[in-house]
């Protein structure tokens, strides 16, 4: 009995991932309008996140004057890097192909 249940979970897994096709949807206006959603929250909150970082790095440089740089390269890089709005492709969370 288990192998026969055993056997026929296999099929069905199998079956399934033969007949699973990649399909890449085109952005949508539901798409576009969940972006600007999430981009009234994620646009301000990048500009702090820079903002904060700019305001450690000067202390940071006033502290060590200006002897730990790099480190504050990398706190600004941190901070003011990336994309700074979220595309509608974003949004539907397909993986690249």
């Amino acid at each position: 009995m288990i192998r026969a249940l055993s056997l026929v979970l296999v099929v069905v897994l199998a079956a399934g991932c033969a007949a699973h096709v990649s399909s890449r949807p085109e952005a949508g206006s539901d798409d576009q309008a969940g972006a600007d959603a999430v981009n009234i929250w994620y646009v301000p909150g990048r500009a702090l996140g820079c903002a904060a970082s700019a305001i450690m790095s000067f202390i940071t440089l006033t502290v060590t004057f200006g002897q730990e740089y790099e480190t504050v390269s990398e706190i600004m890089h941190g901070g003011c890097s990336g994309p700074w709005s979220v595309p509608a492709q974003e949004v539907r969370n397909t993986p690249p192909q």
